[in-house]
This record gives C-alpha cells, structure tokens and sequence, in this order.
C-alpha cells in the first residue's frame, strides 16, 4: 500500500525537487539586462551609493538568509541569480571614492594665505641683500662689504672681474705635508668641497710635487698690461695710503685711485659693478668662473728658483747684467757639471783652510744628499766617484764655501726661514713677501771640530728632529721673529730683515721670464727661502725650496701655519672664486683686513722699483 504524505510534507518534497533543478547563472555587471534597471538613491548620511531593486521584497524568504550571509562579506559579490523566469539582483552596497573630475576653486581666503608665503625676490642695496633669510646684524654686513670690496680690488689689480656661474666648487688636496691643514682651512670656506681620487675634474689640485698633467690642460692668458686711470691734480705725496687696509697687497697707484674714487662714490659701495671697475683700470676683462675653471699650487718651471744650480746660475746672471756681484748675496759657490769640472777653477780660490758644503744641483731639499768637508782635495775625492739619477744621467753638484763664523743663538748654529709667493693670474705676474717667518736651530752647540755631525751644521728640521736634544732648548727648535729682534737688537733686526726682503726681490727679477713662460691662467707657487747670518750681521741667501715643511712641528708653528696659508688663500683663491650670494651669519665669514702679504714684484707697467722694497723701522 502506498504511503501517503501529508501536505506540509509534499509541500517540502516539492521545495526540495524544486531547488535542485534551478540552474544558476553568474554573469558580470552591467546590471541592466533582461530589462532589469536598478533604481539608484544617495544616502546623504554616509556618502555612499546604495543600489536597489525594486523587486527584492519577491525573493522567497529561504533566500533571505543567503543575501544576508551575501552582504557581510568584505568583498561583494556581483551576481545575479535566476530564479524560474525570472533574473533576481540581490540588495548589495557600493563604496565609491569621493572623486571630483573638476579642479576646485580655492577660495579668497585660501588665496590670501597662499600669497603671504610666496616670498618677494631680495632686494640688494649695494652691500647686502635685505631680506628674512639674510642676516641683516651691522656687524655681519660691515665684514661681507669689506670682503666683496677686497675681492674687487684684488681682481681689478689683475685685470679680470670675475663672474661666476655656479655656487660650489671642487678641491682635491694632497695628504702630504700637512695636506690636512689646507683642508681644513677649505672646509671653512663652505662653498669648497674637498673630493678624493680625482685630479682631473677639479677647480683647485694642492700637491706636494708640480702636476704637469694638470697644468697643461688649462688655458694660456695673454698678458695685458695694466693701465690704472690715475689722474690727479695733486702731488703723490698729499694723498696718504698707508692707511688704506691693502696698500701693502696692491700697487701704488692703484690705492691711490681707490682712496679717491671712495671719496665719490661712498664707502658704502662696496659691492663694484663690471662699470665702476672700468673706472679703476681700462683693460678690465670680464672672467666668467665655471665648473672647469682650474688653478694649480705650483708653476711651470718652477725650478728656475727649486733647483740649487738653476737659482745660482740666474741670480749669477741678474746681479752681472746690474754691474754687482753675486757673492755679496750668496757665500762662494762652483756649480759643478762633471767630476773632472773642478780642476778648470782657479787653484788659489780653493784655500786649504777653506771649509766647503757640497749640495746637488737638482732639485732636492731637506737636507738631502748634503755633504760638508774639511779640504778641497775631499771634495774633489767625493766628487769623482759615480754619482747618477736614477734615468742614467750624472747628476751635479753646487760647492759653496761654508759659513765658518756664523752667528749663534746660545752657542748653537740658526736659519732663517721667509717665504715668499708668486702668483701668474690673467697673464699678471706679482711676487709677494710674507712679512713674518721663524728662526731654526740646532740641538748641538757649534764645533768645526766636527763636520761629519749633521745635528751641529745642518738646521733642517727634517734633520733636526731625529736628534736627541730635540726641543730641549726651544720647543720644536723654532723661535719667533719677536724673540730673535730681541736678542739682536731691533736695528740688527731691521737691517737683516730688509736685505732678506731685497734678495727675494732679486730673485723675482732674476726669474720672471722663465716661470710661468706660457702665462696660464692661475697660477701660483709658495717658495721657502732659508737665510744665514754671520757675526758681522752680513746676510746670505742659502737656498730656495719649492714644496717648503709646512708640518706644524711645536706650539710656534701650531699659530704660525694656519696663518700661512689662510692668507695665501685670502690673496689667490678667494678673489677668484667668491662664494655664493646666499650664505647669513652662521656660515664662515672671515675678516680680511690683515694679511701679511705684501706686493714686491709686478709684472705690469707699474714696475716697483729697489727703494720700494725697503722696510719701515716700525717692523
């Protein structure tokens, strides 16, 4: 007999049988098919777009659920389900960016705020620039006038105004002989900056030794001479200059023109334009700094003053061509070519109780390679043996008589060491005296008893420091000029101070046609010069070196040093490549007012002459 199912149990049959046999389908949007259009309102409280049905009340209730599990996923499900003949969209929510496709309109307010930061271009007043970003302290304003006014002065004196056309600069700095100094003196100057392992791309290349490499890749100058506007009613002689802060850096005529010229214009122009330099000098050629712009610390033969024979031979040939002699300069001296050379001097010249200093020819210094003997026939012994360089050629020799009666500091041998600057800048040549130095002694107490003892004859500090006594009487074995024109008396003092200024003179006439032959642009070397003094007070020149110790060996050189070079980078670098105009009161402003670097030699028309090199007592 057949079972009989009640209605309520029919009904759930036929639900069953009727789910199983709805096909699904799932088709991506858009929605509107099958006529289907969804009905779109906008929910103002949350901003979002709320998509409905109409139809939705007519899904079975068994579906409800299903839509309700449908909405709580995180991502929804863009389906549709069809239902008999039916195609049912489900309820489902929407988020959409809130993007507009038009640019919105600032208003007034928004544009009033926005123009109070956009700040106006600086205004310069001659001096400085007046703005927030810029310091405008009087005292930092009167230190950047005074430096754009020594810039300007020092680049008209050679002819050029400068231009630059970018805001830093690179340097590559040797570590040799206290390479770090110059460094850190650079990095004061923060619009340097200090590279390694590049020599060729660089604006400034500091090295010990002369990089030809370098040298010939920058650009030869042409010199022009100078021809300062000087015309004045009244005699030289009315116009004081002393007190001009560079008198001593420039020519004569042109702190003349210059004491004049401020008179019109104000002292409050200190910043000159390319027409007020025009003003100074006719022959001003505008210089545009650049990325490649070069300068090197040494010039091209650079050993015509290095070289102890290239020195002898050129000062020999000056005091000549002047009617003097040059052994009132330098102690008796033979430059000896070969061994047998010796023998074509005169006999008599070489006295048997003549002590004698044999030195080589080459470019050498620090004391190497110096021999000191008893007698002529041991020079002629040591110089007849094989002395070669290292390429094969003989190598020669200077014989120079030996100071046998010099002057002591407490019974011990001294020198003087001086310094003196050449500069070729626009095809200019100028020779500078640096006006302070040190005195150099030695550990031993003087014997000529003992010639073959280096620390009793030989004050080289790269010598002098291997002795035992070494800083014992004096700290680094260096005393100050101060404690030297005490000890001799300060008209002593003068009278050698002012022969040691006169003979570095001489060597700049003696030489300014061979360095530098070709005129480059910038250049500029730092010469040593090492003087003697007998104990008659008679001054002699012992040599010249390139590349002069600039270790800061004991607490006199520690000040001495820095100076040194801070001022040979005031007078050459500086000028030439100025920093930016941006720079306020925490970056590095130096004063420039002091350098004891003093003009003794021009190449120019102006031509200082020997009375100009003399000394004030006031030293």
């Amino acid at each position: 007999m057949r079972k009989t199912h009640s209605p309520q149990g029919f009904q759930y049959f036929m639900k069953r049988r009727y789910e199983q046999r709805f096909p699904k389908f799932k088709f991506q949007e858009p929605v509107e098919t099958y006529g289907l259009m969804p009905k779109i309102t906008l929910n103002q409280n949350l901003r979002t777009e709320n998509i409905q049905n109409n139809s939705a009340k007519y899904i079975l209730p068994h579906l409800q659920k299903r839509m309700a599990n449908s909405q709580s996923k995180e991502k929804s499900d863009d389906s549709c389900i069809l239902i008999g003949n039916t195609l049912k969209s489900l309820e489902r929510r929407v988020l959409k960016p809130r993007i507009s496709y038009q640019p919105e309109i600032p208003s007034n307010k928004y544009i009033k705020s926005r123009s109070k930061s956009i700040k106006k271009q600086p205004k310069f007043d001659g001096i400085y620039f007046e703005g927030e970003k810029y310091c405008q302290e009087i005292e930092f304003q009167e230190k950047y006038a005074n430096i754009r006014q020594y810039y300007n002065y020092i680049n008209i004196s050679n002819g050029i105004f400068i231009k630059s056309t970018v805001n830093y600069y690179k340097a590559n700095v040797s570590k040799s002989n206290n390479g770090q100094l110059v460094k850190t003196l650079l990095k004061q100057r923060w619009w340097w900056l200090i590279v390694e392992n590049d020599k060729e791309n660089v604006n400034f290349l500091w090295e010990s030794s002369r990089n030809d490499n370098y040298i010939i890749t920058m650009p030869c100058s042409e010199q022009v001479d100078n021809n300062y506007n000087f015309n004045i009613s009244q005699d030289i002689q009315d116009i004081p200059i002393d007190s001009h802060p560079y008198a001593k850096l420039l020519p004569k005529n042109l702190v003349i023109q210059m004491n004049q010229q401020e008179k019109h214009v104000g002292k409050l122009n200190k910043l000159l334009n390319y027409e007020q330099c025009v003003q100074f000098c006719n022959n001003v050629r505008t210089y545009e700094i650049t990325s490649s712009t070069k300068i090197h610390n040494h010039i091209q033969n650079n050993t015509h003053l290095g070289s102890k024979k290239n020195l002898f031979l050129n000062l020999k040939k000056y005091y000549e061509l002047n009617s003097q002699n040059v052994f009132e300069f330098l102690p008796l001296t033979y430059h000896i070519k070969n061994k047998f050379d010796l023998e074509n001097y005169l006999i008599e010249n070489f006295s048997a109780k003549k002590i004698w200093i044999v030195k080589p020819g080459e470019l050498t210094n620090r004391g190497h390679g110096i021999q000191i003997f008893q007698n002529i026939n041991e020079v002629n012994f040591f110089l007849k043996g094989n002395h070669q360089h290292k390429n094969g050629l003989s190598k020669t020799f200077i014989v120079q008589q030996y100071i046998t009666n010099p002057l002591l500091y407490n019974q011990r041998k001294f020198d003087i060491r001086c310094f003196i600057l050449f500069t070729g800048i626009n095809g200019q040549q100028k020779g500078y005296w640096y006006q302070d130095g040190y005195i150099r002694t030695s550990s031993k107490e003087f014997n000529l008893n003992n010639l073959s003892n280096k620390m009793i004859h030989l004050t080289n500090d790269a010598v002098q420091k291997y002795s035992d006594d070494y800083g014992k009487f004096e700290k680094g074995n260096k005393i100050s000029f101060e404690e030297f024109k005490k000890f001799i008396t300060p008209e002593k003092f003068n009278q050698v101070y002012q022969r040691m200024k006169q003979i570095a003179f001489d060597q700049f006439q003696a030489v300014a046609e061979l360095l530098d032959p070709l005129k480059r642009e910038n250049t500029f070397e730092l010469f040593g010069l090492d003087f003697m003094i007998d104990d008659s007070y008679n001054t002699w020149l012992i040599e010249t070196n390139t590349n002069p110790c600039l270790e800061q060996t004991g607490p006199l050189l520690t000040g001495f040093m820095p100076q040194l070079i801070d001022n040979l980078l005031k007078l050459v670098i500086d000028p030439l490549y100025p920093p930016p105009q941006f720079y306020n009161s925490k970056k590095f402003v130096y004063e420039c007012l002091n350098n004891k670097f003093e003009l003794i030699y021009d190449s120019s028309k102006i031509k200082l002459n020997r009375k100009n090199v003399a000394i004030d007592n006031e030293l």
